[in-house]
């Protein structure tokens, strides 16, 4: 797996974490672990876990933690 990848899956690990146990808002997440936005966060995340982020807090349960391979 290529350094950048790597990165940027344990960025979204922490997204889901912060997503699930934390008050923090998009905005805050997206500052914290260097994306652009929200936009850029959503568009990553979307292309990485599968799901929108939307519809993984619905669904309240970690993909990315538990997943091996990427979909991207």
């Amino acid at each position: 797996m290529p350094l950048r990848e790597y990165i940027i899956k344990a960025k979204l690990k922490l997204v889901e974490i912060r997503l699930l146990n934390s008050d923090f808002t998009l905005t805050k997440i997206a500052h914290e672990l260097g994306f652009t936005d929200v936009s850029h966060l959503s568009k990553t995340f979307k292309e990485y876990a599968g799901s929108s982020i939307r519809e993984f807090k619905n669904n309240g349960e970690y993909r990315l933690l538990t997943r091996n391979a990427c979909t991207a």
